[in-house]
């Protein structure tokens, strides 16, 4: 009988947000970025934001929105797969874990959403992602 259990994760890339979240104003989407999984097809990944110290409003919070590109058109940007995330009260740096992204086997364009109520930082704003699989043994 075959199992599935993880594999071991990829390393976490660079960070491919460069400036895109620096002052994004509140209720604004950032700049899409593009992460090409056409080659290595992960089947999953975890993304992590880190933004520059904020005060976030009660109940603030940031999406990542994913869309795709087939290889011929790209989505628009709405819609897509949604993930939402709360943000802590309080100044200072916060760091958000997106758990389980389904990738897909294209190259996808990846975007924030700010509802934080507040300006994000002009610097120290981070984008990463670490996909992984399953083993079959």
């Amino acid at each position: 009988m075959s199992i599935a259990k993880w594999a071991t994760p990829s390393t976490r890339s660079a960070n491919f947000a460069s400036t895109t979240l620096n002052s994004l104003a509140n209720a604004g989407e950032s700049t899409a970025v593009t992460y090409d999984n056409s080659t290595n097809r992960d089947l999953y990944g975890t993304i992590t934001v880190k933004l520059g110290s904020i005060t976030p409003s009660a109940g603030g919070s940031i999406t990542i929105r994913v869309t795709l590109n087939d290889g011929t058109d790209t989505a628009d940007r709405i819609g897509g797969d949604l993930y939402v995330i709360p943000l802590t009260s309080g100044a200072s740096a916060k760091v958000a874990i997106y758990n389980m992204i389904r990738l897909y086997p294209y190259s996808m364009r990846i975007s924030v959403i700010n509802n934080s109520g507040v300006t994000l930082n002009a610097g120290s704003n981070e984008l990463y992602i670490r996909p992984w699989n399953e083993d079959i043994v």
